[in-house]
């Protein structure tokens, strides 16, 4: 081979073999690069298709989950639209189809007197919090049933909230059998305040005859001074008020009597708790005197109204008011001190009733509110299980507390202030 004898030559020959070499390496690499980049491509679409292959498998888990759930999971907007809804709602509502349900609102379904309240769960929701709630429905076929709802936020990749997704069973029957507890409790308390009076008829019985052995005394009285032709006006005239006044007093205990024994109660309605507590213990007078206790009642001044039934109020304090006189049996009578306090304490109205007895171990404290459980010889054992039944159907609490001398027990129970508007209503 002949080489260009050219110097200049050679150079350019030089320099153009080594920006074809360069060339050569460039796309050699270039291709390398690409090929490389291909590969990730692929990689990387290889996994997104796994990944939506797999987010479709889970989907199409969850709605076959939400498809087989026995209770409703529907999913609705803030105006109440409802978007979706499972077999198990539909089935509730009883519509034969998605079609009758999906579109339409949900306060169609949701009975009127629950209407607003559900609302306000609905916008609720939407502003990021979650709640629970007991309202009745409508079916497509007219029937009522009681549903509870769980509702919570359901939000999308940015935070906002797009729907509110509920969890709603079906607790008619719970509902029916809550019921039935309360109507078997109104019988046992009614049963209890019967047989109070049948445990008080002696004592009773003592304190209706001294307003009609009165009555009977003045009345001859004033027959005898009418014979004899000796009494004056104002001598005949004292002795009628006498007689009107003995009259209203046995009176007033039969009214009382009545009152208590009587099935049916006072609605639940504003009540003043003063009045209550001073019938309760009109009713226990008797008793009181029998076993010499001094009564000491404590009522606070200006005490507002409570909400509830003035009867099974007055049986609580009643009941209690006798248990405190039998827990002083063995205590001597001039240290038997019955004290019956009323305060106002975090938004409550509070009922204290004290004795001075023996009190009670700690371990049958835990006990007495057991059915049937009695220390008593001929004791029911439902009074007390009454009493607390009674206290926290009206919202309140009912506890036994030992007194600070280690003297007796104190009883407290508590009861829901009356609304303003309740009041003026």
């Amino acid at each position: 081979m002949d080489y260009p004898a050219n110097p200049f030559a050679w150079a350019l020959l030089s320099t153009v073999l080594t920006l074809m070499a360069g060339l050569i390496l460039y796309v050699t690499r270039l291709n390398l690069r690409l090929r490389h980049s291909k590969r990730v491509l692929e990689n990387e679409i290889g996994e997104r298709c796994r990944a939506e292959e797999k987010l479709a498998e889970n989907e199409n888990r969850l709605r076959q989950i939400i498809a087989s759930e026995p209770e409703c999971v529907k999913l609705q907007t803030l105006d109440g639209i409802l978007l979706e809804m499972n077999p198990a709602g539909l089935a509730l509502l009883e519509a034969g189809q998605p079609g009758d349900i999906i579109g339409t609102s949900v306060y169609d379904m949701v009975a009127p007197e629950f209407r607003d309240e559900y609302r306000a769960l609905t916008e609720r929701i939407f502003a990021g919090e979650s709640g629970v709630m007991e309202f009745q429905i409508v079916s497509l076929k007219g029937r009522r049933r009681w549903m509870e709802t769980h509702a919570v936020p359901l939000r999308d990749g940015r935070g906002n909230v797009i729907a509110l997704l509920g969890i709603t069973r079906d607790i008619t029957a719970r509902k029916h059998a809550e019921d039935e507890v309360r109507l078997h409790y109104r019988e046992l308390a009614h049963a209890a305040r019967v047989n109070t009076m049948g445990e008080m008829a002696s004592g009773l019985a003592h304190e209706l005859n001294q307003p009609l052995a009165a009555i009977a005394n003045y009345s001859r009285g004033c027959l005898r001074r009418i014979r004899s032709g000796g009494g004056t006006v104002e001598d005949l005239t004292q002795a009628i008020e006498q007689v009107c006044q003995q009259a209203e007093r046995a009176g007033g205990i039969i009214s009382s009597l009545r009152r208590f024994v009587n099935k049916e109660d006072s609605p639940r309605q504003p009540q003043d708790l003063h009045a209550i507590v001073r019938e309760a213990m009109l009713i226990a007078g008797p008793e009181v005197k029998l076993h010499q206790v001094d009564i000491r009642l404590n009522l606070a001044p200006g005490m507002p109204h409570v909400l509830g039934h003035a009867i099974q109020i007055e049986q609580v304090v009643l009941n209690l008011v006798r248990n405190a006189i039998e827990a002083m049996g063995d205590v001597p009578p001039g240290r038997r001190y019955l004290t019956l306090r009323t305060y106002v304490a975090e938004g409550k109205a509070v009922v204290e009733v004290r004795d001075t007895g023996s009190g009670l171990p700690r371990e049958m404290q835990n006990r007495i509110f057991e059915p049937f459980f009695t220390t008593k010889s001929a004791g029911m054992g439902m009074g007390l299980p009454i009493c607390r039944s009674i206290v926290e159907a009206h919202g309140g609490a009912l506890i036994p507390l030992p007194n600070p001398n280690g003297d007796g027990l104190t009883f407290r129970f508590t009861l829901c202030l009356a609304d303003e508007e309740e009041i003026d209503g």
